[in-house]
């Protein structure tokens, strides 16, 4: 039986590069592709693949979201998120909101195919140039580092406001004027001062301190 992956990003070259390379290798067959959120979705109920490769930045619905619908929805399925950003951040929310993996896009071929050979047979994967992040947040935390949350500036206590009400990063865009993208990197600023990876971490957070 081959490894069936839905590959999930809104560049189609890199698409292209990603379908490309997981190709060369027989045991693994390439069954969808998706250029956004919705579509990532809509493919995984449809053909129920065992890996996903996912890019957290796309427009309308980001990859972190699908992270969470997914890990409700088709727990089975094993993601990877393959994305350009290296910030200790993004690698931390990816890796609360279920990734089973996380590679640059500075991975080679052969690398990406060891991660969907890996991930499917249960294990998790990080590049090693990001692992350091990942363990130097875990070091500082079990030393009782970790920073208090810094003060929300006005934008982000607007984004955070629609978060509370269920929308999405499209709606929230639509809703402010803004890009899905740009209300991406100010719920990456959001985490970083709350400290919370997960949209439903963050809604307590927010309900508990009076922000709705």
């Amino acid at each position: 039986m081959k490894i069936r992956v839905v590959v999930a990003d809104d560049f189609p070259l890199v698409r292209e590069g990603v379908v490309r390379a997981l190709d060369a290798d027989p045991a693994i067959e390439v069954v969808g592709e998706a250029a956004d959120g919705h579509e990532a979705l809509g493919l995984a109920e449809s053909l129920a693949p065992d890996v996903m490769i996912l890019d957290l930045r796309m427009p309308d619905l980001g990859g972190l979201e699908v992270l969470d619908k997914l890990r409700t929805s088709r727990p089975a399925i094993r993601v990877i998120v393959m994305t350009a950003s290296e910030q200790a951040s993004t690698l931390l929310d990816a890796i609360a909101a279920g990734a089973a993996g996380y590679l640059s896009k500075r991975t080679t071929g052969e690398e990406l195919r060891q991660a969907v050979i890996t991930a499917h047979g249960g294990g998790s994967v990080i590049s090693p140039s990001l692992a350091g992040h990942l363990l130097r947040e875990f070091s500082s935390s079990a030393r009782g580092e970790r920073s208090p949350a810094r003060p929300l500036q006005g934008r982000e206590l607007d984004v955070l406001r629609l978060v509370v009400q269920g929308k999405t990063d499209n709606e929230i865009g639509k809703a402010l004027f803004i890009s899905p993208r740009t209300v991406q990197n100010h719920l990456t600023r959001i985490r970083e001062k709350t400290g919370l990876r997960r949209r439903s971490e963050l809604t307590r957070w927010a309900v508990e301190h009076a922000i709705g």
